[in-house]
């Protein structure tokens, strides 16, 4: 190749290189979005801009900040809530991925093989990016020989008669579990869940979780079941029930004992229902699905299909939303009319169709829920909250179905959607 040739093909390739557009920067975790509106998890601020630094939130202010830093492009009518907790799910494969593409950035797994609590402790303590939601989990669940969670193809080792409460709170709490679950039905109430540990059992494992400084939250599906669980001390109630409206009584105790509970409306819609799915979530869901998990939405339901258990069901959201109890948002996802991610969306279009107010509900899914699983960092917009944020395009209260379509989700900072 001579010296002109040379230069005549040097100076094409710059050239080509001069009209190439230039290599897109990758986004760090350090930015600033604003002038946005912002619902931090309790209330609606007047501040409008929120700025991050390495995941961890650092100003919350009505001025833009003075510091030189990358800025997220917003409209006039978009929204920044907290990312949501998810507080009753069992986790494996994709299914914290899944959650993540609906804005649920921490999820609580409810009964789960213990060989992934480690992994999400580690996980969950670093601000790196990843693409799915951080999780708190119970692992194992303390229950009876042959009792419920015993037919899910790994041993929970059953509390017999004669093993040690305390023994088996040490061994969850040694595999990882960040707090106890309990499986627990009353003598006298003839249900599936049968067989179930005995009351004074269920008080013991309840002391020797607290004697841990853990909680101890236990699953019922009857009013009776819950009036024992809150008697013997549970933190919570980790299902609600639909066999009869929840009573003066038990609603009093509750908000003496500062007693949570996680209806998981859901599943019981799906069971005495079946028409939620398929008449509100996916009319507002759009192409959010593959026509699998489509299918898997829409079908079945009804299995105890009862208008009284139907009426059960509506008359307790409303019961719990007049009282002074903190009720949070759980979907027990991936259970039949189920699917993560998606339906926590759905448990708070639930809330919004028996007029339940959006600030209480998304409350019941950020704030409080971080609150009440002691969970540190997570569930507020505020200065050193971890920046797991959700933008939406106008105001919630124009419906949750805007949540369905979040247009976009940060993960310890990273845009992740």
């Amino acid at each position: 190749m001579n010296k002109l040739t040379w230069i005549i093909g040097a100076g094409a390739v710059a050239a080509l290189l001069w009209l190439l557009p230039e290599p897109a920067p990758v986004e760090d975790n350090s930015f600033t979005i604003g002038p946005i509106n912002v619902f931090d998890g309790d209330k609606v601020l007047r501040a409008h801009y929120v700025s991050v630094e390495e995941g961890v939130i650092v100003r919350v202010e009505s001025q833009p900040p003075k510091a030189v830093q990358r800025v997220y492009p917003t409209k006039p009518d978009q929204w920044i809530i907290p990312g949501l907790i998810d507080s009753h799910v069992h986790t494996w494969g994709d299914a914290r991925e899944r959650a993540l593409d609906f804005g649920v950035t921490t999820v609580i797994d409810l009964f789960g093989h213990p060989s992934e609590l480690r992994r999400a402790r580690q996980q969950r303590n670093s601000v790196q990016l990843q693409q799915e939601a951080d999780m708190w989990g119970a692992g194992r669940l303390v229950t009876a020989p042959d009792g419920h969670g015993t037919q899910f193809g790994f041993s929970p080792h059953p509390l017999a008669d004669d093993d040690s409460a305390e023994s088996a709170v040490s061994e969850r709490l040694a595999e990882g579990s960040d707090f106890i679950k309990i499986v627990y039905t009353a003598e006298d109430v003839d249900y599936p869940h049968r067989p179930s540990i005995s009351y004074q059992q269920l008080q013991r494992v309840i002391q020797a979780a607290h004697d841990q400084q853990v909680l101890a939250v236990v699953h019922v599906a009857d009013h009776l079941s819950a009036e024992h669980a809150v008697t013997a001390g549970a933190d919570g109630l980790v299902h609600g029930f639909f066999d009869q409206p929840i009573s003066e009584q038990l609603i009093d105790k509750m908000e003496q004992l500062q007693v949570f509970i996680v209806p998981t409306n859901m599943i019981y819609e799906h069971l005495v229902h079946g028409e939620f799915n398929k008449q509100v979530l996916l009319p507002a869901c759009g192409d959010c699905f593959n026509q699998q998990k489509l299918n898997s939405l829409s079908r079945g339901g009804a299995n105890m299909a009862s208008t009284s258990f139907y009426n059960n069901l509506k008359t307790n959201t409303r019961l719990l939303d007049e009282s002074e109890l903190d009720v949070l948002v759980g979907s027990d996802a991936p259970n039949p009319g189920t699917e993560h991610g998606i339906s926590l969306i759905a448990e708070l279009m639930w809330l919004e169709t028996q007029d339940v107010n959006w600030q209480v509900a998304i409350h019941s899914a950020t704030a409080l829920a971080a609150e009440r699983w002691r969970i540190k960092g997570r569930g507020r917009i505020a200065v050193g909250q971890r920046a797991d944020m959700v933008l939406i395009g106008s105001s919630p209260a124009q419906g949750m179905h805007l949540l369905l379509d979040p247009q976009a989700v940060w993960k310890n900072g990273y845009q992740v959607r």
